[in-house]
C-alpha cells in the first residue's frame, strides 16, 4: 500500500489519468483506436516527437528555450540524404555528418546565449530561420528521394515486430532519466535552472551546462529528424516545420517547468503521448486538421498557464 501511494502522489500521474482518459474517449468514439496496427503507429510517432521532448527536457531544466529544433531535424535529415543520395557516402558517414551539423547549431545556439548574452527566446528563433534558410538554399526547396535501403531499415520493424524507433527512444529515454538523476551534470543542470546565481557561487560552470544541454537537444532533433526520413523514404524541405511547437507543448503538458529547476523524462513521455494522442484521435473522428492547430494551441497556452500559477505559489505568489 505504501508503494502504491508514493506512486499516486508523483507528480506525473496529474498527466497520466488524462492520458489514459482520452484513449478510453477515442476508443468509445473508434474501435479500431485500440487495434495493434493503430497503437504501433501511435507509438512510432510517440517515439519520434520523444526524441525531441528529451532534449527539450534538458534545455528546460536549465532554465532555457529552444526554438531552433524543428529547423535542426529538417536540416540534419536533409545534410545526411543529400550526402547519401548525391555523394553516394554510407548511411553511417552521412548521419554523422548530419549529428555534427546539429552539434554546430547547439554550440552556435550556446554561443549567442552564453557569450553574446542574448535572451535564449531570441537567439534560437535566429537560429531557426538560419536552419530552414540553409535547408533551402542546399535542397533547393525539392526533396530527397532514393535513400538507401540500409538507411531506410531504421524506419522498419525490430525484433519482435516493434518499429526501430520505439526501441531507439526508450533507450534514449533511460539513458536521458539516468542522467538527470544520478549524475553530477544532471543535479548541475538542475541546480542552474533553480538559481543560476547560487549555482555559479558554488562553482558550477554554468556556462558549459547549458553549452551540453543545447547539444544535446540539437542532437536528438537530429536523430528524430532522420528517423523520420527513414520513415518517410525520403527527405522533405519542410521538415520538422512546427515540430518545435509540438515539443515544447508535449514536454510542458508532462510538467517539466520552462522556467527551469525541475525534470521529468517520464512526465515528459506522458506529454507527448497526450499531444500525439490528440492528434490522431481528432484524425479518426475526422475534425478539420485547421481546429486541430486550434486545439494544439490552446492546449500549449493552458500548459504554460498551469506552469506560472504553480511557479507563482511554489514562490510564494511572487512573480
Amino acid at each position: 500500500m505504501s508503494t502504491l501511494k508514493r506512486i499516486a502522489k508523483r507528480s506525473e500521474m496529474g498527466v497520466l489519468v488524462p492520458l489514459l482518459l482520452l484513449w478510453i474517449i477515442t476508443g468509445c468514439f473508434n474501435r479500431n483506436f485500440f487495434s495493434s496496427m493503430s497503437m504501433f503507429s501511435l507509438l512510432r510517432s510517440i517515439s519520434v516527437t520523444l526524441l525531441g521532448s528529451i532534449g527539450a527536457t534538458f534545455v528546460f531544466s536549465c532554465g532555457m528555450m529552444d526554438l531552433s529544433v524543428g529547423a535542426v531535424y529538417g536540416l540534419a535529415s536533409m545534410v545526411a540524404g543529400m550526402l547519401m543520395v548525391n555523394q553516394g557516402l554510407p548511411p553511417f558517414v552521412a548521419m554523422l555528418a548530419g549529428f555534427l551539423v546539429a552539434a554546430l547549431f547547439g554550440l552556435l545556439n550556446g554561443f549567442t546565449i552564453n557569450t553574446l548574452g542574448l535572451p535564449a527566446f531570441i537567439s534560437t528563433l535566429g537560429t531557426q530561420y538560419i536552419g530552414r534558410g540553409v535547408v533551402n538554399v542546399i535542397s533547393g526547396g525539392k526533396q530527397i528521394a532514393g535513400l538507401p535501403e540500409s538507411f531506410l531499415a531504421l524506419g522498419g520493424k525490430g525484433p519482435l515486430g516493434v518499429f526501430w524507433s520505439i526501441y531507439i527512444a526508450v533507450v534514449f529515454a533511460i539513458i536521458a532519466g539516468w542522467v538527470l538523476k544520478y549524475t553530477v551534470y544532471g543535479r548541475s543542470l538542475l541546480a542552474v535552472g533553480g538559481n543560476e546565481e547560487t549555482a555559479r557561487t558554488c562553482g558550477i560552470n554554468v556556462h558549459r551546462v547549458r553549452y551540453i544541454a543545447y547539444i544535446i537537444s540539437a542532437l536528438m532533433a537530429a536523430l528524430a529528424g532522420m528517423l523520420s526520413a527513414a520513415r518517410l523514404s525520403a527527405v522533405q524541405a519542410t521538415s520538422g516545420v512546427g515540430w518545435e511547437m509540438v515539443v515544447v507543448a508535449a514536454t510542458v503538458i508532462g510538467g517539466v517547468s520552462m522556467y527551469g529547476g525541475s525534470s521529468s523524462i517520464f512526465g515528459a513521455a506522458i506529454g507527448v503521448a497526450i499531444v500525439e494522442t490528440l492528434t490522431v484521435s481528432m484524425t479518426m473522428i475526422r475534425i478539420n486538421a485547421y481546429w486541430q492547430n486550434i486545439v494544439v494551441g490552446i492546449i500549449i497556452i493552458v500548459a504554460v498557464a498551469i506552469d506560472t500559477f504553480r511557479r507563482k505559489k511554489l514562490s510564494g505568489g511572487k512573480g
